[in-house]
């Protein structure tokens, strides 16, 4: 999933409430105190994305496994197969298309919805708080969040981002700089203490 392949698998309209957003200096900790963690983290993704120049939606659809500050996997299964891992060092994609395997690699930095993601399984916002300006409504049976680049470099990149969740994070919206947008919706996730053979041979062979 390199920048053609890979906006098919991370980087919809962008809904404002319609109430300003509070923010306090817990409320993010206040919403990762409502996550349910585990060492093993897996669901499924259907992501659709809208470029400004094109009027057809793309999407795409998969699972995706997480193992707790180590290693953040996606799996496309169509339309075109495709692999991505996920660190905090990098971020290298798999597209496996005519019996061939192109490769990518990319700064994990410029990958704002593995970010977030990486960020919110791992209940830690400490580096994203960095980069941007967080906003948060926190309800008894579901969360927001909105986040605002503060940097130049990140503002660069997307403008805002959108993300709703409960137990777990489930819808991320992201607004390019460009105006392209992207939406992730995330559901059946299942939680383990130990990765299964399968979910370590999705690993081993990207």
């Amino acid at each position: 999933m390199t920048k053609g392949w890979h906006t098919c698998a991370f980087s919809a309209c962008v809904a404002f409430a319609a109430f300003a957003p509070v923010s306090h200096a817990d409320s993010a900790a206040d919403i990762g105190s409502r996550l349910h963690s585990a060492p093993v983290v897996e669901g499924h993704f259907v992501q659709r994305q809208k470029l400004v120049s094109i009027p057809k939606v793309f999407e795409c659809e998969g699972f995706f496994i997480f193992w707790e500050n180590d290693v953040l996997l996606w799996k496309t299964v169509q339309p075109v197969r495709t692999t991505s891992v996920y660190t905090d060092q990098n971020f290298k994609t798999y597209v496996h298309l005519n019996d061939k395997t192109i490769t990518n690699t990319s700064l994990s930095a410029t990958n704002i919805i593995n970010r977030i993601l990486w960020a919110l399984l791992n209940k830690d916002m400490t580096a994203l708080e960095l980069d941007f300006q967080i906003f948060t409504q926190n309800n008894n049976s579901s969360w927001r969040m909105d986040f605002y680049p503060r940097s130049n470099m990140t503002g660069s990149i997307v403008k805002h981002v959108l993300v709703e969740g409960a137990s777990a994070p489930q819808k991320i919206v992201v607004e390019n700089y460009s105006n392209d947008i992207t939406t992730l919706e995330i559901s059946e996730i299942t939680r383990s203490e130990i990765s299964s053979s399968r979910q370590e041979n999705e690993l081993a062979n990207p």
